[in-house]
């Protein structure tokens, strides 16, 4: 004899909803994970193209701007050397420009880790590295203690070499130069300096 019957109903229209929304999210994670990896692809040939078609022409320009400047030096007056050397330096810049693009674009491929980084010490290295390129050179480089920021160890790296390089270079002709990097306060913001 039956005493009682007990019946069950589940709505699941709710759960089949949100697995369909998980199934497009995942498809389009996947679709976004493509294109991602076509866009790297694309810029992996420019970055190969960038640098093997811009080089040459810089080379040639440098080298040729150095011959005219040691065959041809007796003929050249004083302005036209210097025209020839600032030639020269503008290919060498831009030939470092071209090799940072290259080194910058390769790290953004890598996955960013984000970490308390002290600058001050990263700072000095570099201005330690330009020392020794020019150890002639008299520069005071003054830099607060602690410069700590929140970022990639890597990325921050580069800009340091980048800012830093860039004062050191405009800086060059004075006799006694000064670089100065630290940290002050903007809209209640911490803002980062470089100042030579």
């Amino acid at each position: 004899k039956i005493q009682s019957i007990i019946s069950v109903i589940a709505d699941i229209t709710e759960r089949k909803t949100t697995e369909n929304k998980i199934k497009k999210l995942n498809d389009n994670l996947m679709r976004r994970s493509i294109e991602l990896a076509v866009a790297n692809k694309e810029l992996e040939t420019f970055s190969y193209s960038v640098s093997h078609d811009l080089r040459a022409p810089l080379r040639s320009i440098d080298g040729f701007s150095q011959a005219l400047l040691e065959d041809y030096g007796n003929s050249i007056d004083e302005n036209g050397k210097e025209y020839l050397n600032r030639v020269r330096n503008a290919t060498q810049r831009m030939s470092q420009l071209i090799d940072d693009m290259l080194r910058l674009s390769r790290l953004t491929r890598v996955e960013m880790t984000m970490q308390k980084v002290d600058l001050n010490p990263m700072a000095k290295t570099v201005i330690e590295d330009l020392k020794k390129t020019d150890p002639e050179r008299k520069i005071t480089f003054i830099a607060d203690k602690k410069l700590i920021v929140e970022g990639d160890a890597n990325l921050l790296q580069i800009l340091l070499e980048n800012l830093l390089g860039n004062a050191w270079k405009f800086t060059k002709k004075r006799k006694k130069a000064e670089i100065e990097f630290g940290k002050t306060k903007h809209d209640q913001e911490t803002v980062f300096f470089i100042r030579d």
